[in-house]
């Protein structure tokens, strides 16, 4: 299972529970919760479009 495979797995467990997820992450991190909602966005676009993939 490539690491692509395996983050959209991961994005699909914890679909309709960003926010929390990203609470979660600010209270055990110095990321704010905004930063962490940002990057769980950022990574489901660049797993949805590929954008993520070597050589693009």
């Amino acid at each position: 299972m490539g690491i692509t495979t395996k983050l959209k797995r991961l994005l699909g467990l914890v679909e309709g529970h960003e926010e929390e997820l990203a609470a979660t992450v600010s209270k055990r991190t110095s990321v704010s919760k905004e930063q962490a909602e940002k990057g769980l966005r950022k990574a489901t676009d660049a797993v949805d479009t590929g954008s993520g993939e070597r050589g693009n």
